[in-house]
């Protein structure tokens, strides 16, 4: 993927607003011995990166001031009412070195203990790998095709090739959580009790 990355003579929330109605979003980029970069994107192309990659970590080619530098995205700033995107971040790759970078997690396969009744619980969304810049994977299946109902999959059981997921490995990553039980299910039967009627005394006849 390719992106143009403008440059930007005026920083500051206000000069941030113009820009955005310009139809361009401030950005910037930073890396490993490298001078930050404040630059802008049009809206259209960081909008159609995003729909392309459905949110997963894609190496991008930028084009800066006439050179040609690899980056990805790290971070984006959206407003919290309108859904309008305000800003975003991007950091520079360097070929030889490797980077920590935030990969989304995707479930595959159907679970035997979810058929079974249990529940698919995702405890992480997203792991924090490193790797070099060729080696960052868009994303991380996690299979559960083998799941019954009380399994959980651990950082430590993912298999990774080419990168190492730098998260604690005993970090649950999927779980097949036990169905709930319904509140009726959960109140105690109470015991019912039949009463006997108290007997009657037939009265006795006058003298």
């Amino acid at each position: 993927m390719e992106l143009e990355i403008l440059p930007r003579e005026k920083l500051g929330s206000n000069a941030a607003k113009k820009y955005r109605k310009q139809g361009l979003i401030p950005v910037e980029l930073y890396g490993h011995g490298e001078n930050n970069i404040h630059g802008l994107v049009k809206k259209g192309d960081l909008i159609r990166i995003l729909h392309e990659t459905h949110g997963e970590s894609v190496v991008i080619s930028a084009k800066i001031n006439g050179q040609k530098k690899q980056i990805i995205l790290k971070d984006i700033q959206v407003h919290p009412v309108r859904d309008e995107i305000l800003h975003a971040d991007f950091l520079i790759l360097h070929a030889e070195e490797e980077v920590e970078v935030e990969v989304p997690v995707v479930i595959v396969g159907e679970a035997p203990g979810v058929r079974a009744g249990g529940i698919l619980e995702v405890m992480t969304r997203t792991l924090a790998v490193r790797a070099l810049p060729a080696n960052i994977p868009p994303h991380i299946e996690v299979d559960v095709s083998s799941l019954n109902v009380g399994d959980s999959i651990h950082v430590k059981d993912i298999t990774t090739k080419g990168f190492t997921i730098a998260e604690d490995p005993e970090t649950v990553v999927v779980v097949i959580a036990a169905p709930k039980k319904t509140e009726e299910e959960e109140k105690p039967e109470e015991e019912t009790t039949t009463e006997t009627p108290a007997p009657t005394e037939t009265p006795k006849p006058e003298s």
